[in-house]
């Protein structure tokens, strides 16, 4: 049997065929269902190969991926295959690497020398002779080994200007252990995606990072591209076409103006989060899914089956469904929770009590270690809930910034034992007085308390508090 796939920003299909002799059988349908099934009947086991040639080639022709799996065709490509099954096994990359050398395969020698550099023991005049090296190698082979798609949009912005910065340090691509492994958009257009779409280079990116997508009205039309679509999204639909998505492991949509478990946010963001559960759903391994958008909608992304992910930050959104994150039996790998909403624009908080009890209280996120969940107005009822439902036994890392905890919540933080398990604990930009902020430095955790506020909390606090508007504003 045969297996295809397709998967564009309105749907994610799969189609099937079965030759048996002489006759077919195809299976269709959303993946994740059973799907339909039709069988048809040939006068001759060559005429039904035949027909289901003619399907095949009319399903590739209309961006079907072939996803059937079977047996290596080379030794290259079982190595290729192993290392996309497990990109954290260094014993794969090592043998790919020795296996390419014997082959006088430049890449090989690459792979070693990336490698060597990982290592902290390396002496310092070793470690300058393989930098050396390694620049060696990539003058003579980079452009062979990464394709024409970065020369096709602008350079990312890097930290003047705007701020704004991403995890490849404003760099187009990466090696990693000698393999194209990380590609950073900075503005993805069309022109850019379609050649990165086609290259086989990009076959071993497991990162991927898009910084914006411009308003694009050079490109030609394509089955890639609806009509009508927003020319400032084209791009968008021609990139979740890529079968490679599949194999990604990181994923960031949106400019960070900080490292990735920092706590300074930009919040001047512009872009739309409406893609974002399109390439999450099409990334069943993700590790870590950066999101730095306007996500309106997060229900179905919190939902979607990620066994994988350790690292999930959702910033500038208006939808933090976290009850439903809560319920999601796959996020056992969970360990960092990073929220950072919109600036308030509705009659109460996106983040809210319940959604703290759901987080604090679920039976999957036991692996939990680093907790932020910024501008709620749960205060001084929020701290009873981490005390009392005993995440503070596992918790590294707990942000609560833009808050309204009064000294209160301080106190019952700080008299309980389990708060020494933390590293770091977050209380900027809330309620507390000088009180409060000794309990807690008494406890010898280390805690961040600046800019406390005066906010009126609380049922009678009239308008919404100051604090709620401090996220990103556009």
């Amino acid at each position: 049997m045969r297996t295809f796939q397709f998967s564009d920003a309105k749907s994610h299909k799969f189609w099937n065929i079965d030759v048996e002799g002489d006759r077919f059988t195809v299976t269709y349908g959303k993946v994740g269902t059973a799907g339909q099934s039709q069988t048809k009947a040939f006068a001759s086991a060559e005429k039904a190969q035949a027909e289901a040639d003619k399907l095949i080639r009319e399903k590739t022709g209309k961006g079907y991926v072939e996803t059937t799996p079977g047996a290596a065709a080379s030794p290259e490509e079982a190595f290729e295959r192993a290392i996309a099954a497990d990109p954290h096994d260094l014993t794969a990359w090592s043998a790919y690497a020795d296996y390419l050398s014997e082959q006088g395969d430049p890449r090989g020698e690459f792979m070693q020398v990336q490698r060597a550099l990982e290592s902290e023991g390396v002496p310092a005049a070793d470690r300058k002779k393989l930098v050396a090296r390694e620049k060696a190698i990539l003058k003579a082979h980079e452009k062979e080994w990464v394709g024409d798609w970065p020369e096709l949009f602008p350079e990312p912005a890097g930290t003047e200007g705007r701020g704004q910065v991403n995890h490849t340090g404003g760099r187009r691509y990466e090696f990693k252990r000698g393999l194209l492994t990380t590609a950073n958009f900075g503005e993805l257009n069309v022109a850019a995606a379609r050649a990165f779409v086609r290259s086989p280079q990009t076959r071993f990116v497991r990162e991927l990072f898009i910084g914006d997508t411009p308003y694009d009205d050079t490109f030609e039309p394509g089955p890639d591209v609806p009509e009508d679509v927003d020319q400032s999204e084209a791009a968008y639909h021609v990139l979740l076409r890529w079968a490679g998505l599949r194999r990604i492991r990181r994923f960031q949509l949106g400019w960070l103006a900080d490292e990735v478990y920092g706590d300074f946010c930009h919040f001047q963001c512009h872009l739309s989060g409406d893609f974002a559960y399109d390439f999450v759903k099409q990334m069943p391994d993700a590790e870590e899914v950066l999101l730095f958008a306007h996500v309106r909608d997060a229900k179905n992304l919190v939902k979607l089956p990620m066994p994988r992910l350790r690292v999930l930050q959702l910033y500038h959104g208006s939808s933090y469904p976290l009850q439903d994150l809560a319920k999601n039996a796959s996020l056992t790998s969970l360990t960092h929770l990073l929220c950072h909403p919109h600036a308030i624009e509705a009659e109460h908080p996106f983040i809210r009590i319940g959604h703290l009890r759901a987080v604090c209280r679920s039976e999957h996120l036991k692996s939990l270690t680093h907790l932020r969940l910024r501008l709620t107005d749960f205060g001084d009822a929020g701290a009873r809930e981490i005390v009392d439902s005993g995440i503070l036994k596992r918790l590294k890392v707990l942000d609560l910034r833009h808050g309204c905890m009064t000294d209160e919540g301080a106190k019952l933080l700080a008299a309980c034992p389990d708060l020494r398990n933390l590293e770091r604990l977050d209380l900027s930009r809330n309620a507390l007085t000088k009180a409060g902020e000794e309990a807690l430095r008494a406890t010898k955790v280390p805690v961040d308390l600046a800019y406390p506020h005066t906010d009126a909390v609380g049922e009678d606090a009239g308008e919404m508090s100051e604090y709620l508007f401090q996220g990103d504003y556009e």
